[in-house]
């Protein structure tokens, strides 16, 4: 039992399924900014592998052309890394940083933010040199069912300014769900990690705190934003007060017996909920800053007009879904997708080091490989930790 209690203990495993292991060795510049996505960031989680993570490189072109001059260059937009089969310009990291701040643009990037992107840009081609015709297809079809799936989160206009602020095109976000699922599944075959069916039921067994779902209320709202997006820019104070007077208008319509989907469908200015009629995915009690309250109403019981810093809202319980175990039916994926993320965390450092040093991997940019540089860390003087 050893080895599968060592890779994953049961209080770690909600928080890496809950990342969804979209992440290759996980963007820790991602964790330092202040995403704020109030729904369990649906959004966010869909398209973290490519708003947050890794865009595809560019292929090097052949040998006999590398010291012409290249018009990309000529342009602003230098090779900041260069391998075997594969270059990194300055646009593809600009664009990973971006996708960081898209939502929140008055956000600072940590200071390392550079080096993270330009790890993980050389790390995904890396991966990918190795990956089969299999995986490639794989990672293709995944991709189509992701992208529907973030389509129909959102109204075709907020999708549309969600890629342009992460400066991205449709096909492009296609392509990058692509690569990151063909990297995931393609790093594990790679690592050697065999996650068999008896492993995970093991762990399922084991750790019976893994599978217990807590309570659960599902609700529809009504909000009107007065701020900027999910940004801390608050609107002009005129707009805000009219937006109040609203919120109890619409307040007073549905108490004299409109339908609050109706409502919700024309007013609500959630985009991820919208076109729902307002309704939001279940949370327990911890994952909304009104959960509290939700979960000491009765169902059907409609809230007061509440205030907070995205604006005004209220909402209706439609349903309380008591906590439960969850059956291994509905755990083995999760089960299987977190402890093959916890094995890549352990497995990968050493075998991607090695696979930079046999593509013969390279840092351009003087001043970010000197970043680069500066951030390795430094081995133990001679006699250190000796008595």
């Amino acid at each position: 039992m050893g080895k599968i209690k060592d890779g994953l203990a049961p209080e770690n495993f909600k928080k890496i399924n809950d990342s969804n292991n979209v992440n290759m060795l996980n963007v820790k510049f991602s964790t330092h900014m202040k995403i704020k996505i109030r729904n369990q960031a649906s959004f966010f989680a869909l398209l973290a592998a490519a708003l947050i993570a890794l865009p595809c490189a560019q292929a090097a072109p052949p040998a006999a052309e590398a010291t012409n001059s290249n018009p990309a260059e000529a342009t602003g937009d230098p090779v900041m890394a260069r391998g075997k089969g594969f270059e990194i310009r300055r646009s593809e990291m600009d664009q990973v940083l971006r996708s960081v701040t898209a939502n929140n643009p008055e956000d600072r990037l940590p200071a390392d933010a550079e080096i993270h992107a330009i790890n993980q840009l050389i790390e995904i081609q890396l991966v990918l040199q190795k990956a089969t015709a299999a995986e490639k297809a794989a990672g293709a079809k995944e991709a189509g069912l992701t992208f529907s799936n973030i389509v129909k989160l959102l109204t075709p206009e907020e999708f549309a300014r969600r890629l342009q602020s992460a400066g991205m095109t449709a096909d492009a976000l296609r392509r990058q769900i692509a690569n990151e699922s063909t990297a995931q599944a393609s790093l594990a075959r790679q690592l050697g990690i065999d996650m068999t069916d008896a492993k995970v039921k093991q762990y399922y067994d084991d750790y019976p705190v893994a599978s217990e779902q807590p309570a659960k209320v599902r609700v529809r709202e009504l909000l009107l934003l007065t701020t900027l997006g999910y940004s801390s820019t608050l609107l002009p104070a005129d707009v805000i007060q009219a937006k109040h007077r609203q919120i109890f208008d619409l307040y007073q319509r549905f108490r004299a017996g409109e339908d609050f989907t109706a409502l919700a469908k024309q007013y609500n200015e959630d985009p991820e909920s919208k076109n729902n009629g307002g309704e939001l995915p279940p949370f327990n009690a911890e994952q909304m800053e009104f959960g509290d309250l939700a979960f000491s109403m009765k169902t059907n019981e409609v809230s007061d007009v509440l205030t907070n810093s995205d604006g005004y809202r209220f909402f209706q319980v439609l349903e309380k879904i008591p906590a439960r175990k969850v059956p291994f039916a509905e755990m083995a994926r999760p089960i299987k997708s977190a402890l093959i993320g916890e094995a890549k965390r352990r497995l990968a450092p050493p075998y991607l080091k090695q696979l930079s040093k046999e593509a013969g991997v390279e840092i351009l940019d003087a001043r970010l490989k000197a970043m680069v540089a500066a951030a390795e860390p430094k081995p133990p003087p001679p006699g250190a930790g000796q008595p």
